[in-house]
């Protein structure tokens, strides 16, 4: 399976000039297309040239123009070019590391199909959509299949419990097929944290279960195309799980029990992560965790913050380098 950005290839194939035989045409074009590519770079993953155009912040982009930007990035030898992909830097390694990642990314959406399913038959789950590297089309022999999940109000600390129970019982505790760090009640559809890490997670999740609900999460969160104007909704591959089972463990848990099931375990949850992690480290914008009755999210190793700061670096470093500011478009 792949996004609805990895469709099609353009027709342009990339021309290496020498540097200083062409100029910059369209400067703020050439800023929005190298911020892509330095964003892509933190993770060493090289674009497609209609990815660098739908992955831009560039909302009315005639393609003939884009074509054209390229050709300027490469004739002043702002980027390279090598079997169709574009990065920064010499390393044509990236390409065929890409490559060998989109393949093994084929083969793993078996098994995020399977367990989608399987978390699409816990009570209270809502929505399961694919998010982390698989979303984007991309796995390595180290990578976790990540899960962005919509609950219930007053039921995603219960479900998150039996999720996590799931996987410590029956995976032993493995998070290789069964990484869930993500889960939002539907009640606050609605991301507050807006940077390109963020948007970018967001904006290329995969629907795996109810993509109606989905459909509402995109539009509640219209900020995103503040950052991917030109970006279609995600095409994923829906499970249907086992309804009957849910139904069930629904009916006998949605009443007073489900209430204080779901306050106790938050409340557990919550003693837990303090004690773990320190309550001065805890749902901050920088920290690992962030939590409340109506979300739980799981940042390991600050990698969210890591991410932005690489890129921040990244920028930095591209405009000492070359003398051209690509922040400022």
């Amino acid at each position: 399976m792949v996004s609805a950005l990895q469709k099609g290839k353009c027709n342009h194939q990339g021309i290496v000039l020498k540097a200083g035989e062409g100029g910059l045409t369209n400067k703020a074009l050439a800023a929005s297309f190298l911020r892509t590519l330095l964003y892509f770079d933190v993770f060493s993953y090289p674009l497609t040239c209609d990815e660098i155009f739908n992955y831009s912040s560039w909302q009315n982009l005639d393609k003939n123009e884009g074509i054209k930007t390229l050709e300027n990035l490469l004739e002043n030898q702002f980027i390279n070019t090598h079997m169709g992909f574009y990065f920064l830097g010499e390393d044509s390694q990236k390409v065929s590391q890409r490559v060998a990642g989109n393949k093994l990314a084929v083969k793993r959406m078996k098994q995020a199909r399977f367990f989608s399913g399987i978390i699409a038959s816990f009570p209270f789950t809502r929505g399961v959509y694919i998010s982390g590297s698989l979303s984007k089309g991309y796995m390595d022999n180290e990578s976790d299949i990540d899960y962005f999940i919509l609950t219930s109000p007053g039921r995603l600390w219960l479900c998150r419990t039996m999720l996590v129970m799931f996987k410590k019982v029956f995976l032993l505790n493995s998070h290789k097929n069964f990484c869930i760090n993500y889960l939002v009640d539907t009640n606050n559809l609605e991301i507050k944290e807006r940077n390109i890490y963020t948007a970018t997670e967001v904006a290329l999740l995969l629907p795996m279960h109810n993509y109606r609900l989905f459909s509402e999460f995109m539009n509640v969160n219209s900020w995103l195309k503040d950052y991917y104007p030109r970006l279609s909704q995600g095409e994923g591959q829906p499970v249907k799980g086992f309804p009957f089972v849910k139904k069930v463990l629904e009916i006998i848990l949605d009443n007073r029990l489900g209430d204080f099931l779901d306050n106790y375990f938050f409340r557990v949850t919550t003693k837990f992560w303090q004690k773990k992690h320190g309550k001065n480290e805890v749902s901050k914008p920088d920290s690992e965790l962030f939590w409340n009755k109506h979300v739980s999210q799981y940042n390991p190793g600050h990698f969210r913050m890591n991410v932005l700061k690489r890129f921040r670096k990244k920028v930095d470093d591209f405009e000492a380098q070359y003398g051209f500011v690509v922040s400022e478009y």
